[in-house]
């Protein structure tokens, strides 16, 4: 085949492809659906009301290395949230590895965020370490990680 009818047929697809999209999107069907308010409030009553459990981690301590010595250290005290007794199971099962995760995420974070701010703010640190645990535990397992302290000394 030559370019030329590559070049057509490529470009037959992407016409007939963007008119079924807005075929979709014009009839609001499939992704384009409109999900009315009573609909949305129905799907949030069908979650059962579980409470959340905090399950306490080790307080973690963060060398960090200025000119081949230790400048300073971090401590931290957390623990993470989950919802449901399976995923409390899970990570209860799976905590060594998650703080060891926890661990070699901070040990380079931390410094980078000291350098560009000179302060630890626990919300940003919150939001690194449900990254991270959810690379580690996968999604829907944790529900957030709550930092209770942060010392630097």
């Amino acid at each position: 085949m030559d370019v030329k009818k590559l070049v057509i047929i490529f470009s037959v697809f992407l016409m007939l492809s963007g008119a079924a999209v807005s075929v979709m999107k014009w009839l609001q069907v499939g992704p384009f659906e409109v999900v009315s308010e009573e609909e949305k409030a129905e799907e949030v009553a069908a979650v059962p009301d579980v409470p959340p459990v905090a399950i306490e981690m080790e307080a973690m301590n963060i060398p960090i290395f200025a000119d081949d010595r230790v400048a300073a250290t971090v401590m931290i005290k957390m623990s993470v949230e989950v919802i449901g007794p399976d995923n409390e199971e899970k990570v209860t099962k799976l905590l060594p590895r998650l703080g060891d995760a926890f661990f070699k995420d901070l040990y380079s974070f931390i410094p980078r965020v000291i350098r560009r701010q000179n302060k630890l703010n626990a919300s940003i640190l919150s939001e690194r370490l449900k990254m991270t645990g959810d690379q580690v535990m996968g999604p829907n397992v944790i529900n957030k990680i709550i930092i209770n302290e942060v010392t630097e000394r």
